[in-house]
């Protein structure tokens, strides 16, 4: 795959990555560029102070289009020249086969998983349950299979393999590592094109692939406290920052979890012990469970409020069986206005 000079991008998605890569562009001034993106995608936080794609590109004056459908734009085409090349990120719709035909193989996806592991969606928490440290970033073809509803099948034209740092526990500290590592590769990746480099395609080797699906925080993050002392950390930090933090109840009352640590000095208790309050201590609960303790630093109500200061001693954090078997069956489907 050689691609020809290319003078004009459209990014397509929404993501950290989108819109640091966007700043970078808007700062070098090397390429035209339009950015698509969809109502979901432009209200999500993407950054740990709050911001959302919408209000970075707004507040650097980088022009941006919400669409529901981005087949249906009336503008698309028109932008689509001999020298456009298209980068998706996350993009919450699928290509039509004529969308794809009209870039002639100069459409990639950027997917910052291993493929064909870790296919579907919620990839940071889908590793740190698996306690998985290695990064990857890809680049793919988009090819007409999407519009048949098989994803990622595309062949490789770049990738880069890295590990996260010892000190990476939540998706906010997985986001925060990738996305240096991710836009790097993305800039090499234009200047490779612009030295007339010619990059060897790779097919995925199927034989590998894993799938894991799309998570919803409300629903699927409850937190089971028969589960052993690690398994717990790693659910609460599954869904920690920049999500709600992973849920269960205190007097009939929803919470939401964050900021745990393992504690291993004071256990083992006995299963019956599980989710006890047993010490408050240095502002922060320490929690018994089968093999140890889980020390809580952050907890909040369904408003958003901090409970921490109310807790006492012998309070139990508990989640019903209904809500955890609700969980397993759940299934999270997403479109561009939001979850289906």
């Amino acid at each position: 795959m050689k691609y020809p000079k290319i003078d004009h991008l459209i990014l397509f998605g929404g993501s950290r990555l989108l819109a640091e890569f966007a700043l970078y562009l808007n700062k070098q001034m090397k390429y035209s560029m339009h950015i698509y993106s969809c109502e979901r995608q432009l209200k999500e936080q993407i950054f740990p102070d709050g911001r959302t794609l919408g209000s970075v590109l707004k507040t650097n004056k980088i022009e941006f289009r919400s669409v529901e459908d981005i087949n249906s734009d009336a503008h698309v085409n028109e932008f689509v020249t001999t020298g456009t090349l298209g980068i998706g990120m996350g993009e919450a719709w699928q290509f039509s086969k004529e969308l794809i035909k009209k870039f002639d193989g100069r459409l990639v996806d950027f997917m910052g998983i291993r493929l064909p592991q870790y296919r579907g969606g919620a990839h940071y928490s889908w590793q740190i349950l698996r306690k998985t440290r290695l990064g990857c970033a890809n680049l793919q073809v988009v090819n007409e299979e999407t519009v048949q509803g098989v994803f990622d099948s595309g062949e490789i034209v770049k990738s880069k393999e890295y590990f996260f740092p010892p000190s990476v526990r939540t998706p906010d500290d997985y986001f925060e590592a990738a996305v240096k590592e991710e836009a790097a590769f993305l800039i090499e990746f234009l200047e490779e094109i612009g030295s007339g480099k010619e990059f060897e395609l790779m097919k995925l080797q199927e034989q590998f692939s894993i799938y894991f699906p799309r998570l919803n925080t409300r629903e699927h993050g409850f937190i089971n406290w028969a589960w052993d002392t690690d398994e717990i950390e790693e659910f609460i930090c599954a869904f920690d920052d920049p999500y709600l933090g992973a849920s269960t109840f205190i007097n009939g009352k929803r919470v939401f979890v964050k900021k745990c640590t393992v504690e291993k000095n004071d256990g083992p208790f006995h299963p019956f012990q599980s989710g006890l309050i047993y010490k408050i201590y240095n502002n922060a609960i320490f929690v018994a469970t089968r093999n140890g303790a889980i020390i809580v630093k952050e907890i909040f109500d369904e408003q958003g409020r901090s409970c921490l200061a109310s807790l006492k001693t012998g309070q139990r954090l508990f989640t019903p069986q209904k809500y955890l078997e609700a969980a397993m069956e759940y299934n999270a489907e997403y479109t561009s206005q939001g979850i289906k």
